[in-house]
């Protein structure tokens, strides 16, 4: 018995072509889908977190795998989506607000203190707070940053007491030199004076991942 190939048609081609399309395709909705963001999130039409954005982009591609279920099983978007999945429910869960406030590099300096925003955040990125020329200081001002992946700086005036409570799920702190490696890091740290001074400040600083400083350079 002789079996003899049938030649591909074009109905036989279609479904693999769309196969093999499909991850470009996604992937390219993705990008569609944050490079439109960028813009209004940068220019302030919009102030999303990164979470927010990973849940987008999560559900892109769930609903990619459940339009294209009959092309077959897809198994490099399944991945991808749960990798996406396990990410975004990292973020959500995250013990602080570090996701929030956008990406890139920014740096805000601040003279009086009264203009102290009650909280800066950076999803990812450097966020460095410049509070060397700061006047008119209180007992124990306030200032409360954060950020989720990246490094986070607060610069403040030399012979200034501080006191500080700081949080980094994974990386590095340092506080005017002295440096904690690790995972989970937890520290309060107040200067010598910082109780009976009538002029301090009082730091909460987090980072989820990356570094947290503090220097009077």
């Amino acid at each position: 018995m002789t079996i003899v190939d049938q030649p591909k048609t074009e109905e036989t081609q279609a479904p693999v072509r769309r196969r093999l399309l499909t991850p470009q395709i996604v992937g390219g909705g993705v990008l569609v889908l944050i490079g439109g963001l960028w813009p209004l999130e940068r220019t302030g039409v919009v102030d999303l977190s990164v979470t927010a954005v990973l849940a987008m982009a999560t559900m892109v591609i769930g609903i990619a795998l459940m339009l294209l279920s009959t092309d077959g099983p897809h198994v490099g978007l399944i991945v991808f989506g749960s990798v996406l999945a396990v990410i975004t429910l990292i973020t959500a869960a995250a013990p602080f607000e570090g996701f929030q406030g956008g990406v890139g590099d920014r740096t805000i300096a601040v003279t009086p203190a009264d203009e102290i925003r009650p909280a800066y955040n950076l999803a990812i990125g450097k966020l460095t707070i410049d509070l060397r020329e700061i006047e008119d200081l209180d007992a124990a001002t306030a200032l409360t940053a954060s950020v989720g992946t990246g490094k986070l700086i607060v610069r403040i005036p030399q012979g200034t007491e501080i006191g500080v409570d700081a949080r980094v799920g994974a990386g590095q702190l340092e506080i005017l030199g002295r440096v904690i490696d690790g995972l989970g890091i937890d520290e309060t740290y107040q200067s010598p004076g910082y109780e009976e001074s009538g002029e301090s400040l009082k730091l909460d600083l987090q980072a989820f991942t990356g570094r947290v400083e503090v220097t009077d350079e």
